[in-house]
């Protein structure tokens, strides 16, 4: 289940073409977590990149050569329209009624808050006071980090930065609600499970970690998909809403963008390999993707 969460439509648009349509196959021989798109109504310079949300410094790649591709666009499109309010997001971390404890067994319970003191040094009173009015969602965030064992990076944060000091323009694919809703939308037992799964993993939770970022800096992101596919748990049950179903939703608006602005779109890499991946179903549409080696 971690695989998926780090990192975290059949198309129908207007567009017709007269080329031949070049879908790669899978799994592809490209490694590449940087592609740049081409077709007919592309606008130059438009790209699509994959990023991980969460990153340790090590194995985040970001070249001068990025930099600049970045910095010539007129669009950053990206899953969420910059880094969100955090009064805003906050709201949507925090339950309306009732308490974190209620979608846990006692045993489950006891299990949280020892493993909130083994690992940050919170007991019960002060765990209960941070987290009672949270959704499960805000402490599998924090089981997630803890995976992390070096100082860590953010792409979104990085391009968002860049954005702001350019004057470039920045929209979203999604709304921190439309996220949000993905795991409101699971039965409070799988939302339970999620977390009581996270915490099982404990170093086998590091190893995936630093899997996962080996294989995206060697830029293999049709093994990074299958890795993530394979895992095991509540996502993987619901991958074709996590995954599929979100890179369908973006694709119209991608081609609608692309069409306007040289563009460059920054998007989970999870997301780009994979039979139903971005850059597929791209493909399928006309559009001809051009890896780009960093």
């Amino acid at each position: 289940m971690i695989k998926i969460l780090l990192f975290l439509f059949i198309l129908t648009t207007g567009n017709a073409f007269s080329q031949k349509v070049r879908v790669h196959e899978f799994p592809m021989e490209e490694n590449a977590i940087l592609w740049k798109i081409t077709g007919e109504n592309v606008t130059e310079s438009c790209y699509l990149f994959g990023t991980m949300h969460l990153i340790e410094k090590d194995y985040f790649l970001f070249p001068r050569k990025l930099k600049k591709i970045v910095k010539k666009s007129e669009v950053l499109m990206m899953e969420l329209a910059g880094m969100p309010d955090q009064a805003e997001a906050m709201g949507y971390i925090m339950l309306k009624e009732g308490s974190f404890f209620d979608f846990f067994t006692k045993e489950e319970t006891d299990t949280i808050l020892q493993w909130a003191n083994d690992k940050f040094g919170m007991n019960e009173p002060t765990f209960r006071a941070g987290f009672s009015q949270m959704k499960p969602f805000a402490v599998m965030q924090l089981a997630t980090q803890i995976h992390f064992t070096g100082k860590t990076e953010s792409y979104e944060m990085t391009f968002d930065a860049l954005a702001k000091e350019n004057e470039i323009e920045v929209k979203g694919l999604e709304t921190v609600a439309q996220q949000m809703a993905l795991f409101d939308d699971l039965t409070e037992e799988q939302q339970a499970e999620m977390l009581m799964q996270t915490i099982r993993d404990g170093d086998k939770g590091i190893e995936t970690i630093q899997e996962m970022q080996q294989l995206y800096r060697a830029q293999n992101i049709d093994v990074l998909y299958n890795f993530i596919s394979d895992s095991e748990g509540i996502i993987k049950e619901e991958q074709e809403k996590f995954l599929d179903d979100r890179n369908r939703n973006w694709v119209p608006q991608i081609i609608e963008q692309i069409a306007k602005k040289p563009t460059f779109i920054a998007v989970g890499a999870g997301h780009l390999g994979g039979p139903n991946g971005v850059i597929r179903l791209l493909e399928k549409q006309g559009y001809t993707l051009t890896p780009i080696k960093l």
